[in-house]
C-alpha cells in the first residue's frame, strides 16, 4: 500500500498536518541558515579580509582597493535584500503567481542582460498560497545559480498545471556541470530547491553537461 499524502491546506489529519507544519519549518531555518552563511556570511569575510589588508597596502593602490571593498558591500546589500524578498514575497501575496514571476524575470534580465523567457498555461492563481511562494521561491533560488554560476546568455522558465498536478522547469544555456557532483553543489542552491520540492511532496530531475547548459524539471501535486 502505498504511504499516505500530505495535502496542503486541509485539516484531516490534525496532528500529521503540525508534525508536517513543524518539519517544514525546521527545514526553512536549515535553509535559510544555509543562505546567511554561505551568503551573507562569506560577503562579509571578504569585506574584513581587505579591509584588514589596507593596514599594509601602498597608500598610492589605496583608492582602487576602496573602490573594491565598495563594490563588496553593495553585493552584500543585494543578497540582503534577495534573502529578505524569499522570506515575505509581498509582490506575490498582491498580484499572484503570474505577475509575480514576470517581474522577476524582468528584473534579473535588466540587473544582469541575460534574458530571461517566462511560458505559463493553466489556472495558476487557484492553486494553494503556499505552492505558489514555494515555486515562486525556486525561482528566485534557480535564476541567482543561472547569474552566479552559468554564464548563460538565455534561460527560460515554463510553468504549466496539468489536471492535478503542476510541471515547472528552468533551463538556460550555460557552462552547466557534471551532474554526479549535483549532490555536493550547495553552491549551486540544489539543496534549497530540493527542500522546497520535497515540502511540497515533489519530484526534481536536474540534468546538466559540461558546456551543454542546465534543465531542472519539477513535478509537484496541485492540491
Amino acid at each position: 500500500m502505498n504511504p499516505p499524502v500530505r495535502t496542503i491546506g486541509r485539516t484531516q489529519d490534525p496532528i500529521g498536518s503540525l508534525k508536517s507544519f513543524l518539519e517544514g519549518e525546521e527545514k526553512e531555518r536549515q535553509r535559510l541558515s544555509r543562505e546567511l552563511h554561505d551568503g551573507i556570511g562569506q560577503y562579509l569575510i571578504a569585506i574584513k579580509m581587505k579591509l584588514e589588508s589596507l593596514l599594509y597596502s601602498d597608500p598610492s593602490d589605496m583608492k582602487e582597493q576602496i573602490k573594491r571593498i565598495k563594490d563588496d558591500f553593495d553585493q552584500t546589500v543585494e543578497e540582503v535584500r534577495r534573502i529578505s524578498n524569499n522570506l515575505k514575497p509581498s509582490v506575490l501575496e498582491a498580484f499572484g503567481i503570474v505577475y509575480a514571476l514576470r517581474n522577476l524575470c524582468v528584473e534579473t534580465s535588466d540587473r544582469t542582460g541575460i534574458k530571461v523567457g517566462l511560458f505559463f498555461k493553466g489556472n495558476l492563481e487557484s492553486l494553494d498560497m503556499t505552492i505558489k511562494t514555494y515555486l515562486f521561491r525556486i525561482a528566485q533560488e534557480a535564476l541567482n545559480n543561472v547569474v552566479r554560476h552559468s554564464e548563460a546568455t538565455m534561460v527560460d522558465l515554463r510553468l504549466d498545471r496539468k489536471l492535478d498536478d503542476v510541471y515547472f522547469s528552468i533551463s538556460d544555456n550555460g557552462i552547466g556541470f557534471t551532474t554526479h557532483n549535483v549532490d555536493a553543489a550547495a553552491g549551486h542552491g540544489m539543496n534549497n530547491m530540493r527542500d522546497r520540492v520535497k515540502l511540497l511532496n515533489g519530484t526534481i530531475d536536474i540534468k546538466s553537461a559540461p558546456d551543454k547548459g542546465t534543465l531542472i524539471m519539477i513535478k509537484i501535486p496541485a492540491f
